[in-house]
């Protein structure tokens, strides 16, 4: 399965597109970070990565998993 990493010091936000269902929770939820319009789409520096988790962890299809530099774990639904 494809998989696009979006990183920082602080968090690494990987998405799987196929798995996207578009629903929007992302993009209305943190708008600075998750912009369709946008190229790259995911933008980690425009939010905190705590914000970032709460919008991930909120993700109803799975595409949006979240992990930490120091740590190989992947996090999110």
């Amino acid at each position: 399965m494809k998989k696009k990493e979006y990183q920082n010091n602080e968090i690494i936000v990987h998405w799987f597109p196929e798995l996207c269902s578009k629903s929007g929770v992302c993009t209305s939820g943190l708008p600075k970070v998750f912009d369709a319009e946008r190229r790259p789409w995911i933008d980690v520096n425009q939010g905190e990565a705590r914000d970032i988790m709460k919008i991930i962890d909120r993700c109803p299809s799975g595409a949006l998993k979240y992990s930490f530099p120091d740590d190989n774990k992947s996090r999110g639904n």
